[in-house]
């Protein structure tokens, strides 16, 4: 990107939450935070943001179900000094006991404080109505006695078993040169050495009835969220999946937003989302509602997604989908940071590398019987999975199963 005066560099390493054992639960997300506290050459947290902030960067590391993210975004004249900071961090990280003891509180108070955001608290509970003890049920963070567990040895065991050359995926996208590139990779990681990754857990989307989860809070708005089990992002329908999710749950101008809360005022906050995995995936929507009023949401959300299964779509509604779906992504990739996040993506998630161009002509292929095909085989009464956060308690359970039993 020679026009841009930034270069943004992302390694990603295939390693999250769904990964881990049972009595080490938010271990990756655990080291994500130790990467930070100092190595040999940068000794604390201090120093190493200072290395990056102190010439106009911005650095900063994510942790999901499937990928760890540590990532930099500088002056492109500064490549060189980002690049250091980030090889050295995963690659010399002391991982200090001391250091360990301060972040396990830090990560137990991050714990308590989504358990007071009811937004995300809704979706945590949905992840473990709908894969149960599966490690994709679990939260990214962990709880409280998994990382109260986790001993300095099992953060190194960890390391060395999922930090290899062979599972990490080096990005850059800016005003840079490739050769510039492939030498700080060479000159850095020369010395690391393949290993062989443990693989994950596979999951299934065998589900035989409505589930329903409540947890009690005393508040006078109720969030809930609807998932259905979906498909894994290698499945040949993601762009008609990506697109469904676009009529019925993106943007203002989306079937969902339209209905429920502009024409029926049920909602402030309503939409939907896609989660994908590797070998399955979910649909989900979120609402925010007035307790007294949830009822009639969950029914009006029904009714959405029972027309798009029963009618055609709207004239030219496809076409709009599908010119909202181009033009957001190619907005996207304007940045230097998010252009190194897609690409590298592509490469750890799909092992495969891919172009703007691939991408428009998959999206041109769907057709309006695709969508309602995939509307059909995905939104089933016997595979709804409900969790609510409000004023209702588990005794509610049977009557919120009975509506769904009656509307779908």
């Amino acid at each position: 990107m020679p026009y841009m005066k930034s270069v943004a560099i992302v390694f990603g390493i295939g390693i999250g939450s769904r990964y881990e054992e049972d009595d080490h639960q938010g271990i990756s997300h655990l080291i994500e935070h130790m990467l930070f506290k100092g190595t040999n050459k940068r000794k604390n947290t201090l120093e190493i943001s200072q290395a990056i902030e102190s010439i106009g960067g911005e650095i900063n590391a994510s942790t999901s179900k499937e990928i760890t993210h540590l990532y930099v975004k500088v002056p492109q004249e500064q490549f060189k000094i980002a690049f250091d900071v980030l090889a050295d961090i995963i690659l010399n990280s002391l991982i200090r006991e001391e250091d360990l003891c301060k972040e396990k509180n830090i990560i137990i108070e991050e714990i308590k404080k989504y358990e007071d955001i009811p937004e995300e608290l809704v979706e945590i509970l949905l992840d473990k109505i709908m894969w149960k003890d599966h490690p994709l049920g679990r939260p990214i963070l962990g709880d409280v006695k998994s990382i109260s567990n986790i001993q300095r040895e099992n953060l190194l065991s960890y390391i060395n078993e999922f930090y290899r050359p062979n599972n990490l995926v080096v990005s850059v996208a800016g005003n840079i040169k490739f050769a510039d590139v492939i030498l700080q990779v060479k000159n850095y990681f020369k010395g690391m050495e393949k290993g062989e990754i443990k693989g994950y857990l596979p999951a299934n989307s065998n589900q035989k009835t409505i589930q329903i989860g409540i947890k009690f809070k005393k508040s006078s708005q109720t969030h809930l969220s609807l998932g259905f089990p979906g498909i894994s992002r290698l499945n040949p329908d993601k762009y008609c999946m990506d697109l469904l999710d676009i009529i019925l749950g993106s943007g203002l101008s989306s079937r969902l937003f339209q209905e429920i809360r502009v024409k029926k005022g049920l909602a402030y906050d309503i939409h939907s989302f896609i989660q994908y995995f590797n070998d399955v995936g979910s649909f989900n929507i979120y609402a925010g509602i007035d307790s007294n009023r949830i009822k009639e949401t969950i029914r009006a959300i029904l009714g959405e997604l029972k027309k798009i299964k029963e009618d055609n779509l709207k004239e030219g509604e496809l076409k709009k989908a599908k010119e909202m779906y181009k033009g957001s992504l190619s907005l996207s990739l304007e940045g230097t940071l998010s252009r190194a996040f897609w690409l590298g993506n592509r490469m750890l998630l799909y092992d495969k590398p891919i172009t703007f161009q691939e991408v428009k002509e998959r999206i041109e292929e769907v057709r309006e019987k695709d969508i309602q095909r995939l509307a059909r085989s995905i939104f089933i009464k016997d595979k709804i999975n409900l969790s609510i956060i409000g004023p209702f308690k588990e005794k509610n359970k049977d009557e919120y199963n009975s509506i769904l039993q009656e509307l779908f």
